[in-house]
């Protein structure tokens, strides 16, 4: 590319326009201070009204584009058609404007820079560009094709996602090794899957790094109760309320919303993922943790374990709750409820 920077070439093009056009150009696409401005707002700074600045936005556009035809802009057009060819031929619009910074040696404001680009790519037929909806952000691609790759790829990444969504919610994954699976499927270079990926909503990325899709809870919380069993199940123990407060509000470093220990609390004892294993202390159901006072969980693991000794008892007990051995022992000595076999083990007392 010539020594020329962004602005430079902006008012080079714009130098074949009449005043008007040029303030008319200027005010659409934002190009002095970053406000782009709708037809009717430009008219209203005229007198004029939104039809004829649209008369006057179109003839100045034809001229700008039988420019380009002419070759004005090829170096600049050149050197954006060869970064896409890199990168898989499209790429995000933030993204593209942070590779440009790097490769044109900008220095100016994200707004103003995407402005001028914006301004200069849609004078050409191509890269086009793709407008944001409620899938996709809006990126710039080289061609049908590369596009359809590009969606093929999003379409197959989050089929792989909904497959195997148990599997990387209880084990999960880096965006790297599932990005690397799905693109040895389709025979595609890693960087350029990864740029694929970027340019859909769909996927997600958490505080802890781990990538699924943007609408599972498990991965990407919206409420306390979802973020509380994120917190656990990254902990992968039990933990008092307040702690659970206190590991939400420090992950969720960006947010100004605190989250409050007792609406923790609150909100855990109404959902049954969540179980109450001692005072104030709560694990999730899924890990093999049960619900009950001390007398039935002792029930429960002698019926399933039978008879036991007590130190044995207690360590069955432990792996899911967190209960005092004395109050473990208390309860055996409730006659009504448990016998103590000669031998020293404890067992049910049958009704």
């Amino acid at each position: 590319m010539t020594g020329q920077n962004l602005g430079q070439l902006v008012n080079k093009a714009l130098a074949v326009l009449t005043p008007r056009e040029k303030e008319v150009v200027e005010q659409r696409w934002g190009l002095k201070d970053g406000q782009s401005l709708t037809l009717a707002e430009v008219g209203d700074s005229y007198g004029i009204t939104r039809e004829r600045v649209r008369q006057i936005e179109a003839t100045a556009v034809n001229k700008l584009k039988a420019l380009v035809r002419k070759g004005e802009l090829k170096d600049f057009l050149g050197t954006i058609a060869s970064h896409l060819k890199v990168v898989g031929g499209l790429r995000r619009e933030t993204l593209l404007l942070d590779d440009l910074k790097f490769l044109l040696r900008e220095n100016v404001g994200a707004t103003a820079m995407g402005n001028k680009v914006k301004f200069l790519l849609e004078l050409s037929d191509s890269p086009a560009y793709s407008q944001e909806d409620n899938d996709f952000h809006s990126y710039w691609y080289a061609s049908r094709d590369d596009k359809q790759k590009a969606h093929n790829f999003v379409s197959r990444l989050v089929k792989f996602l909904e497959k195997n969504k148990s599997a990387i919610i209880t084990q999960p994954v880096s965006v790297k090794d599932v990005i690397k699976e799905v693109a040895t499927t389709l025979n595609l270079k890693e960087a350029i899957a990864l740029n694929y990926a970027s340019l859909s909503k769909q996927f997600h990325v958490n505080q802890y790094g781990d990538f699924g899709l943007a609408d599972w809870d498990e991965l990407n919380p919206k409420t306390v109760r979802h973020w509380a069993n994120l917190v656990l199940r990254k902990e992968r123990q039990p933990l008092h309320f307040t702690d659970i407060a206190k590991v939400i509000n420090k992950v969720k470093k960006n947010s100004s919303k605190v989250v409050n220990a007792q609406t923790v609390h609150n909100e855990l004892i109404k959902d049954s993922r969540f179980v109450l294993v001692g005072r104030g202390m709560y694990g999730l159901q899924e890990f093999g943790l049960m619900p009950g006072t001390a007398r039935e969980v002792i029930a429960r693991l002698l019926k399933k374990h039978g008879p036991l000794k007590s130190a044995d008892l207690v360590s069955f007990v432990k792996q899911e709750r967190v209960f005092k051995d004395n109050t473990i022992f208390i309860n055996l000595q409730n006659k009504k409820h448990f016998s103590r076999m000669p031998d020293g083990r404890y067992s049910v007392k049958e009704a």
